[in-house]
Protein backbone atom coordinates (compact mmCIF):
# COMPACT_ATOMS: atom_id res chain seq x y z
CA UNK A 1 0.00 0.00 0.00
CA UNK A 2 1.01 3.31 -0.52
CA UNK A 3 0.80 4.77 3.24
CA UNK A 4 3.70 2.38 3.71
CA UNK A 5 6.19 3.92 0.99
CA UNK A 6 8.87 5.82 3.22
CA UNK A 7 10.70 8.56 0.89
CA UNK A 8 14.15 10.92 1.71
CA UNK A 9 13.67 13.94 -0.66
CA UNK A 10 17.29 15.16 -0.76
CA UNK A 11 16.04 18.95 -2.25
CA UNK A 12 18.14 22.48 -1.22
CA UNK A 13 15.21 24.48 -2.74
CA UNK A 14 13.31 24.52 0.09
CA UNK A 15 10.40 26.08 -1.70
CA UNK A 16 10.92 23.42 -4.10
CA UNK A 17 10.66 20.58 -1.23
CA UNK A 18 8.05 21.89 0.47
CA UNK A 19 5.63 21.79 -2.27
CA UNK A 20 6.89 17.79 -3.61
CA UNK A 21 6.95 17.12 0.28
CA UNK A 22 3.08 18.17 0.85
CA UNK A 23 1.72 16.62 -2.63
CA UNK A 24 3.51 13.30 -1.37
CA UNK A 25 2.25 13.69 2.05
CA UNK A 26 -1.53 13.85 1.00
CA UNK A 27 -1.20 10.68 -0.87
CA UNK A 28 -0.51 8.51 2.09
CA UNK A 29 3.36 8.56 1.89
CA UNK A 30 5.88 9.42 4.32
CA UNK A 31 8.32 12.20 3.43
CA UNK A 32 11.81 12.82 5.24
CA UNK A 33 14.03 15.88 3.84
CA UNK A 34 17.70 16.39 3.49
CA UNK A 35 18.87 19.95 2.25
CA UNK A 36 23.06 18.47 1.34
CA UNK A 37 24.01 15.40 0.71
CA UNK A 38 26.10 15.85 4.05
CA UNK A 39 22.39 15.55 5.55
CA UNK A 40 21.20 13.16 3.35
CA UNK A 41 24.40 10.85 4.57
CA UNK A 42 23.29 11.70 8.19
CA UNK A 43 19.39 10.45 7.74
CA UNK A 44 20.05 6.85 5.38
CA UNK A 45 22.44 6.43 8.64
CA UNK A 46 19.62 6.88 11.25
CA UNK A 47 16.60 5.27 9.30
CA UNK A 48 15.88 3.39 6.48
CA UNK A 49 13.61 4.21 3.96
CA UNK A 50 12.02 2.97 0.68
CA UNK A 51 12.95 5.84 -2.13
CA UNK A 52 15.17 7.74 -2.52
CA UNK A 53 14.42 10.87 -4.40
CA UNK A 54 17.50 13.06 -4.79
CA UNK A 55 18.06 16.18 -6.82
CA UNK A 56 21.19 16.63 -8.81
CA UNK A 57 22.65 19.63 -8.01
CA UNK A 58 23.19 19.87 -4.40
CA UNK A 59 25.39 22.31 -2.61
CA UNK A 60 28.68 20.58 -1.72
CA UNK A 61 28.25 17.40 -3.40
CA UNK A 62 26.09 16.23 -6.28
CA UNK A 63 23.27 13.83 -6.44
CA UNK A 64 24.61 11.62 -8.86
CA UNK A 65 27.99 11.35 -6.75
CA UNK A 66 25.86 10.88 -3.76
CA UNK A 67 24.23 8.23 -4.99
CA UNK A 68 27.34 6.11 -6.14
CA UNK A 69 29.06 6.80 -3.40
CA UNK A 70 25.69 5.13 -0.69
CA UNK A 71 25.77 2.29 -3.17
CA UNK A 72 29.52 0.82 -3.91
CA UNK A 73 30.77 2.63 -0.42
CA UNK A 74 28.24 2.07 1.97
CA UNK A 75 26.26 -0.73 0.26
CA UNK A 76 22.62 0.37 -0.64
CA UNK A 77 19.99 -1.07 -2.40
CA UNK A 78 17.44 1.58 -1.91
CA UNK A 79 15.91 2.65 -5.33
CA UNK A 80 16.35 5.97 -6.22
CA UNK A 81 14.67 8.77 -8.54
CA UNK A 82 16.95 11.98 -9.69
CA UNK A 83 15.52 15.17 -10.11
CA UNK A 84 17.09 17.84 -11.99
CA UNK A 85 16.92 20.70 -14.64
CA UNK A 86 19.08 18.87 -17.32
CA UNK A 87 17.74 15.98 -19.93
CA UNK A 88 20.67 15.66 -21.54
CA UNK A 89 21.58 11.97 -22.82
CA UNK A 90 24.94 12.04 -21.59
CA UNK A 91 23.18 13.65 -17.95
CA UNK A 92 20.53 10.62 -18.13
CA UNK A 93 23.43 8.29 -18.81
CA UNK A 94 25.63 9.37 -15.89
CA UNK A 95 22.71 9.29 -13.46
CA UNK A 96 21.57 5.85 -14.47
CA UNK A 97 24.73 4.32 -14.18
CA UNK A 98 25.20 6.03 -10.54
CA UNK A 99 22.18 3.40 -9.85
CA UNK A 100 19.10 5.23 -10.61
CA UNK A 101 15.86 3.69 -11.12
CA UNK A 102 14.12 6.37 -12.82
CA UNK A 103 15.42 10.05 -14.00
CA UNK A 104 12.54 13.01 -14.48
CA UNK A 105 13.64 16.50 -15.98
CA UNK A 106 12.52 19.56 -14.03
CA UNK A 107 9.87 20.68 -14.11
CA UNK A 108 7.42 18.10 -13.59
CA UNK A 109 3.94 17.40 -12.36
CA UNK A 110 4.29 16.07 -8.46
CA UNK A 111 1.00 13.74 -9.75
CA UNK A 112 3.76 11.93 -12.18
CA UNK A 113 6.78 11.40 -9.85
CA UNK A 114 3.79 10.09 -6.86
CA UNK A 115 3.29 7.74 -10.00
CA UNK A 116 6.70 6.81 -10.44
CA UNK A 117 7.35 6.07 -6.65
CA UNK A 118 4.76 3.87 -6.35
CA UNK A 119 5.49 1.82 -9.66
CA UNK A 120 9.03 1.57 -8.19
CA UNK A 121 8.14 0.58 -4.91
CA UNK A 122 5.78 -1.96 -5.92
CA UNK A 123 8.60 -3.41 -8.55
CA UNK A 124 10.66 -3.79 -5.70
CA UNK A 125 8.63 -5.71 -3.75
CA UNK A 126 7.56 -8.09 -6.58
CA UNK A 127 11.48 -8.82 -6.51
CA UNK A 128 11.23 -9.71 -3.05
CA UNK A 129 8.25 -11.88 -3.39
CA UNK A 130 9.28 -12.86 -6.12
CA UNK A 131 11.52 -16.48 -5.15
CA UNK A 132 15.04 -16.26 -3.93
CA UNK A 133 17.07 -17.47 -6.77
CA UNK A 134 17.20 -17.80 -10.80
CA UNK A 135 19.72 -19.70 -11.93
CA UNK A 136 20.63 -20.10 -15.75
CA UNK A 137 23.59 -22.09 -16.80
CA UNK A 138 26.76 -20.56 -14.65
CA UNK A 139 24.76 -17.25 -13.93
CA UNK A 140 23.30 -16.93 -10.14
CA UNK A 141 20.23 -14.03 -9.12
CA UNK A 142 19.44 -13.70 -6.03
CA UNK A 143 16.20 -11.97 -5.88
CA UNK A 144 16.38 -10.31 -2.20
CA UNK A 145 19.77 -8.78 -2.42
CA UNK A 146 19.58 -8.20 -5.96
CA UNK A 147 23.21 -9.88 -6.54
CA UNK A 148 24.34 -11.16 -9.76
CA UNK A 149 27.17 -13.89 -9.56
CA UNK A 150 28.99 -15.83 -11.98
CA UNK A 151 32.01 -17.20 -11.92
CA UNK A 152 32.46 -16.52 -8.11
CA UNK A 153 31.88 -13.04 -8.67
CA UNK A 154 29.21 -10.63 -7.09
CA UNK A 155 27.60 -8.14 -9.03
CA UNK A 156 25.22 -5.73 -7.03
CA UNK A 157 22.59 -4.45 -8.84
CA UNK A 158 19.78 -1.44 -9.01
CA UNK A 159 16.54 -2.40 -8.64
CA UNK A 160 15.94 -1.71 -12.52
CA UNK A 161 18.65 -4.00 -13.69
CA UNK A 162 17.44 -6.31 -11.30
CA UNK A 163 13.81 -6.43 -12.77
CA UNK A 164 14.97 -6.77 -16.34
CA UNK A 165 17.53 -9.41 -15.58
CA UNK A 166 14.74 -11.10 -13.59
CA UNK A 167 12.19 -11.16 -16.32
CA UNK A 168 14.92 -12.20 -19.06
CA UNK A 169 16.37 -15.07 -17.16
CA UNK A 170 12.63 -16.30 -16.01
CA UNK A 171 11.70 -16.47 -19.57
CA UNK A 172 15.35 -18.31 -20.32
CA UNK A 173 15.81 -19.17 -23.85
CA UNK A 174 12.80 -17.42 -24.86
CA UNK A 175 13.20 -13.68 -25.69
CA UNK A 176 11.08 -11.54 -23.77
CA UNK A 177 9.58 -8.35 -26.23
CA UNK A 178 10.19 -4.81 -25.36
CA UNK A 179 6.81 -3.86 -24.73
CA UNK A 180 6.76 -6.80 -22.48
CA UNK A 181 10.08 -5.63 -20.34
CA UNK A 182 8.62 -1.71 -20.06
CA UNK A 183 5.11 -2.16 -19.09
CA UNK A 184 7.14 -5.00 -15.96
CA UNK A 185 8.68 -1.21 -15.17
CA UNK A 186 6.78 1.37 -15.78
CA UNK A 187 2.93 0.18 -16.51
CA UNK A 188 0.79 1.71 -18.95
CA UNK A 189 2.86 4.72 -18.74
CA UNK A 190 6.35 4.28 -19.45
CA UNK A 191 8.77 7.73 -19.47
CA UNK A 192 9.81 9.20 -23.03
CA UNK A 193 12.89 9.37 -24.37
CA UNK A 194 13.26 5.33 -24.65
CA UNK A 195 14.82 4.65 -21.50
CA UNK A 196 14.07 0.98 -21.48
CA UNK A 197 17.41 1.03 -23.81
CA UNK A 198 19.36 2.85 -21.37
CA UNK A 199 19.09 0.77 -19.29
CA UNK A 200 19.87 -2.43 -20.84
CA UNK A 201 23.01 -0.66 -22.43
CA UNK A 202 24.09 -0.07 -18.94
CA UNK A 203 23.40 -3.00 -17.41
CA UNK A 204 25.47 -4.84 -20.51
CA UNK A 205 28.34 -2.56 -19.71
CA UNK A 206 28.24 -3.39 -15.99
CA UNK A 207 28.11 -7.30 -16.81
CA UNK A 208 31.50 -6.13 -19.27
CA UNK A 209 32.78 -5.09 -16.43
CA UNK A 210 32.53 -7.23 -13.67
CA UNK A 211 32.78 -10.57 -15.94
CA UNK A 212 33.78 -9.64 -19.14
CA UNK A 213 31.06 -10.75 -21.02
CA UNK A 214 27.54 -9.81 -21.63
CA UNK A 215 25.00 -12.11 -22.13
CA UNK A 216 21.86 -10.11 -23.00
CA UNK A 217 21.73 -10.54 -26.95
CA UNK A 218 18.92 -8.19 -28.87
CA UNK A 219 16.41 -10.56 -30.62
CA UNK A 220 15.84 -8.14 -33.48
CA UNK A 221 11.80 -6.89 -34.14
CA UNK A 222 11.33 -8.97 -30.68
CA UNK A 223 13.27 -7.51 -27.70
CA UNK A 224 16.09 -9.10 -25.72
CA UNK A 225 17.41 -12.52 -25.07
CA UNK A 226 19.78 -13.79 -21.66
CA UNK A 227 22.11 -16.90 -22.54
CA UNK A 228 24.63 -17.39 -25.00
CA UNK A 229 24.76 -16.20 -28.53
CA UNK A 230 22.59 -18.40 -30.75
Amino acid sequence: MSDSIRVLLVEDDLDVAAGIGDYLEAHGLRVDFAGSAGEARARVAEASFDLLVLDVNLPGQDGISLCRELRKERGLATPAIFLTARGELEDKLRGFDAGAADYMVKPFAPAELLARIRAIHALAGAETQAGPMLVVEDYALDLQAGVLSHAGRPLQLHATGLAILRRLMQAHPRPVSRQSLAEGLWGDEPPGSDPLRTHVYLLRQALLDRFSEAPIHTERGIGYRFGPKA
